[in-house]
């Protein structure tokens, strides 16, 4: 009887480990190619891909198929979070959810530079270059916050929401002074300014929430900010020089930043190097082979070469190697972003495909 328990037990442990229960088992590598080009803004859309053929937006899902389309006529550009999506033709704002329905489609009263989706607003850069006014509304197109007054003299470079939405933060450029200036203003959407940082000379290009902290990313250096953008005392900036950022994974502890040296994707991206910041960690990489693009999913850091994929643990210290299945016939050429379900897209030439990461 103890030996009959015992071969049961034995079989259901190799049944679940077989399914994947323990982690042990990796999802196989397969690839698809998909009908959009490299040339028609290839977008990542939480588990499905956007592209704009030149009149219409299209979303497929990771195996290819068309999910819906929605047409927007000809200079069109967009943004999207995870479940929405906001257009633009000159003043015209469109504002999408994940099925592809219009919430709200309508003419501003000036032309939009750009916008960004939020998970409850959108916001909208409209009127000149310089001395630009930032419009916020909600998702059904009602204006909720207006600023001008904090842009006068300067040109808006980028923003982003953070808090579950709630606060929104702003890069602007003073350019009417000696040396170039940039301040990020903090605001809760609908109420206030809560904050206004001077962020001083270098380039900032990227603003991450994880944690409850702000990590602004400029090509010096990473320093964390709390909503009111004072400097998080429990943090330290580290060090960025001749590095890029060029992946993350975000939640509720410190941000998983992945660099790579930026002589190596500056033009034709060829890297061999990688670098990981999380907290007080900086790790550093070397790859097997030089690849042509990089990412982090979970504690997995994955590159691809032109017929390989590349993955290692962020612990680990040996990276393994897969070829690439077919139908990827011609070396992979870039690595456009991955998918929440753990898909990665790549180009070979303009052709796109759709690699499952194991």
């Amino acid at each position: 009887m103890y030996a009959v328990i015992i071969a049961i037990i034995l079989v259901l442990v190799m049944i679940l480990y077989l399914a994947g229960a323990f982690g042990g088992r990796t999802r196989p590598v397969l690839a698809r190619k998909l009908r959009c080009v490299l040339s028609q803004q290839v977008t990542p859309f939480g588990d499905s891909v956007l592209y704009y053929d030149g009149t219409t937006l299209y979303a497929l899902s990771s195996g290819g198929a068309e999910m819906w389309k929605y047409a927007l006529g000809s200079s069109a550009s967009f943004d999207a979070d995870d479940k929405h999506v906001v257009a633009w033709v000159g003043a015209n704002l469109h504002i999408l959810d994940r099925n592809g329905r219009a919430s709200y489609n309508d003419r501003l009263t000036d032309d939009i530079q750009f916008a960004k989706a939020g998970p409850r607003y959108v916001a909208a850069v409209i009127g000149p270059n310089i001395g630009p006014t930032l419009i916020i509304k909600d998702m059904a197109g009602l204006g909720v916050d207006t600023e001008t007054i904090a842009y006068e003299g300067r040109a808006i470079l980028d923003m982003g929401f953070f808090e579950n939405g709630e606060y929104i933060w702003v890069t602007s450029l003073d350019v009417f002074g000696v040396v170039p200036s940039t301040v990020m203003n903090i605001y809760r959407v609908g109420s206030m300014n809560t904050g206004t940082v001077e962020l001083g000379e270098e380039i900032t290009y990227e603003v991450l929430y994880s944690g409850k902290g702000l990590n602004v990313v400029n090509t010096l250096e990473v320093t964390p900010y709390d909503y009111r953008g004072t400097p998080l005392k429990t943090a330290n900036r580290r060090l960025v020089y001749g590095w890029q950022l060029i992946d993350w994974v975000l939640g509720e502890g410190d941000a998983r930043m992945l660099f790579a040296p930026v002589m190596q994707t500056a033009d034709v991206w060829q890297i061999s190097e990688l670098r990981v910041l999380q907290g007080d960690r900086d790790i550093r990489y070397t790859l097997p082979d030089a690849c042509v693009g990089a990412g982090i999913r979970g504690n997995t850091i994955f590159a691809f070469s032109g017929d390989s994929l590349y993955r290692a643990d962020v612990n680990g210290q040996r990276f393994t190697a897969i070829k690439l299945p077919a139908p990827i016939d011609q070396p992979v050429t870039g690595y456009v972003g991955r998918l929440a379900n753990g898909v990665a897209l790549v180009s070979s030439g303009q052709d796109i495909y759709a690699v499952t990461l194991p």
